[in-house]
């Protein structure tokens, strides 16, 4: 009986006294230790890719844990600090803006500090971006262009391209990206 009383306690306060910082901080955790592990335990990669991707896997987390932390506690003190003539409504402020900090540091915070931070680290650590050995990979073929072809003035004001079947405005060779 002792065993379920404490499970029961331990449940109730964590449902009374959650933060989402605290939330999100246990994920960042797990994931810090996952996903390097799996990296490394993948058979079929590069020795160095996998190495080189497992510690930026993990150092990303670990830039994570205190960003969020930070982030999510500063917004809390703004709320207590905005909301306190008002308990009940402080301590839902408090809740909503952490979850706010929250979204911030995983939106801009933690991306800069990556961007600054991971570089750096790795080069001192000597590791650099394993250089791809798939050589057996095919290189695009580079866009032929089609000779012109003589039309009638009527076909070549309509169809400015006349081997497609559908008036354009531009060219249709090279990658395009979303939009018509």
């Amino acid at each position: 009986m002792a065993l379920t009383e404490l499970i029961k306690k331990t449940c109730k306060s964590l449902g009374e006294n959650n933060k989402p910082t605290y939330v999100v901080m246990a994920i960042a955790a797990v994931k810090g230790i996952c996903r390097p592990m799996f990296t490394m335990m993948d058979k079929t990669e590069n020795p160095e890719t996998k190495k080189y991707t497992a510690l930026r896997e993990g150092l990303t987390e670990v830039i994570a844990i205190p960003a969020y932390w930070a982030c999510g506690e500063i917004a809390g003190k703004f709320a207590k600090k905005t909301f306190s003539s008002d308990a009940a409504l402080a301590g839902r402020a408090e809740k909503n803006l952490m979850f706010i900090g929250v979204c911030t540091a995983a939106l801009f915070v933690i991306p800069a500090l990556c961007s600054a931070a991971i570089k750096p680290i790795m080069d001192k650590m000597g590791l650099k971006a394993p250089k791809s050995h798939d050589k057996d990979v095919k290189q695009p073929d580079t866009p032929t262009v089609m000779p012109p072809v003589q039309l009638n003035s009527q076909t070549a004001k309509l169809n400015t391209y006349p081997r497609m079947s559908t008036f354009t405005s531009r060219p249709q060779i090279g990658l395009r990206v979303g939009g018509l």
